[in-house]
């Protein structure tokens, strides 16, 4: 399945992500165009997109959509879950699946990257890992298992970035929290009518966390 490169445009993105920069997530869900292009991506893949940030042409990788669909004039896939990441540096390193890298005159890299191109494997990957090891975190670590068949969203360290902290289920609401013992920290949905006995909640979650982290020594 092929991995596809394509370009936001400044308006656009100053437009729709008004504010954001590397290190937060931009939780879009499509991308419009029907460029003939990125028809290759019906059999699956990934979309990668980028936008060229002034004043001296820095390539941002603002959002990943997953397996997209063609629906109706855009492309429609999960609200993405990758930070904005500032890959200027692999500007080239970056290969199509043609064999060519990006060749842009100065003042040109965003006319360059109009059309949509299939990258390389490794090129893709290239961007991903750049994207992965911007969410390392500065503090302490969040050891959150993932879930991805819970009928709330998943806390874990690659999903939390496109988490509100708010989310219903099964008729209830759910309030976000988090507990912090011996460097790691463990995020949880907490019923939102136990929230007068927050801070009991968090003492019990977080003695569990200092149990667990003391077995593993």
């Amino acid at each position: 399945m092929p991995d596809v490169l394509a370009i936001v445009s400044k308006a656009v993105f100053e437009k729709e992500a008004a504010g954001l920069g590397p290190g937060q997530v931009w939780p879009i869900d499509r991308y419009r165009s029907e460029n003939k292009h990125l028809a290759q991506l019906a059999s699956g893949g990934r979309l990668l997109l980028v936008t060229v940030r002034p004043p001296k042409e820095a390539l941002w990788l603002v959002a990943v959509l997953e397996s997209p669909v063609m629906t109706g004039k855009e492309w429609c896939a999960k609200p993405n879950r990758v930070p904005i990441t500032d890959v200027t540096a692999l500007r080239k390193r970056i290969r199509f699946a043609s064999g060519k890298g990006i060749e842009a005159a100065p003042g040109a890299l965003g006319m360059s990257l109009q059309t949509p191109r299939a990258l390389t494997p490794s090129a893709a990957e290239r961007l991903l890992a750049k994207a992965q090891r911007s969410l390392r975190p500065k503090g302490p670590i969040n050891v959150t298992k993932h879930e991805p068949d819970s009928p709330l969203p998943c806390l874990c360290g690659h999903c939390l970035p496109g988490c509100s902290d708010r989310a219903a289920a099964g008729g209830m609401s759910f309030v976000r929290a988090s507990s912090e013992a011996a460097g790691r920290r463990l995020y949880y949905w907490m019923p939102e009518e136990l929230s007068p006995v927050a801070d009991a909640v968090n003492r019990s979650v977080r003695g569990a966390l200092a149990a667990r982290m003391a077995a593993r020594r």
